[in-house]
């Protein structure tokens, strides 16, 4: 008897590395699909302009003030490319691609990349800075991926996969922005077309599980 119990507890042990290596590192906030389809509801009708704002250029929804409201992209006056969820003029939700580095996730929580090694440099939640465990933040990066057709990803990976948020550009024109989860599309995003229209919704691989069309205006 002592000795099954010796097995099975060594079995335990033995097991407990296995389950935290596959543990995720938080990021930042994964917002769950519920709430995902409650902005969608409530963003669905808001149309896309394109806007000369103060210090750059936005193409996106905005909402009757003509405010920056939904999902949107603004490139400013110094390149920086920010690309994601917009509300009441601020970004929700997204990723901002800057000559340095790049940042994943909301104002109040985030992690930033290198954009030189790729590499996760450190976590921001409510402006205390953390930094990463070697071991946890490796497997983590941010690069750009160009495939053979001229198609162009710029977003997370893990352990070489895309997974996260990333920028999808399309070689003949616009842009996909969302979830990708083990190589494919996998969440909530939005489909910059190269007519400045949009299609926004839920993803699963290619398969468009809600679509909503938004009009340019």
């Amino acid at each position: 008897m002592k000795r099954i119990i010796s097995v099975i507890f060594l079995a335990v042990l033995m097991a407990l590395p296995s389950r935290a290596q596959y543990t995720p590192l938080v990021k930042y906030d994964v917002v769950p699909r519920s709430y995902e389809h409650v902005f969608v509801d409530y963003i669905k009708d808001f149309p896309v302009r394109l806007i000369d704002a103060s210090g750059g250029q936005y193409v996106g929804q905005t909402d009757g003030r003509v405010a920056l409201y939904g999902y949107g992209q603004f490139i400013n006056d110094s390149g920086d490319v920010i690309v994601g969820k917009f509300r009441n003029g601020e970004l929700l939700h997204g990723v901002i691609v800057g000559r340095d580095n790049a940042t994943v996730g909301s104002k109040e929580f985030y992690c930033s990349y290198s954009l030189s090694s790729g590499k996760l440099q450190y976590i921001s939640r409510n402006g205390v800075m953390e930094l990463p465990l070697v071991p946890d933040s490796l497997d983590y990066t941010f690069m750009s991926q160009t495939f053979a057709n001229g198609d162009r990803y710029v977003g997370e990976f893990y352990q070489g996969r895309r997974h996260g948020l990333g920028i999808y550009y399309y070689a003949t024109g616009g842009l996909w922005f969302g979830v990708y989860e083990n190589d494919i599309r996998n969440g909530f995003g939005a489909w910059f077309k190269e007519t400045n229209d949009m299609v926004i919704g839920l993803w699963e691989g290619e398969d468009e599980r809600r679509r909503v069309y938004v009009p340019l205006k």
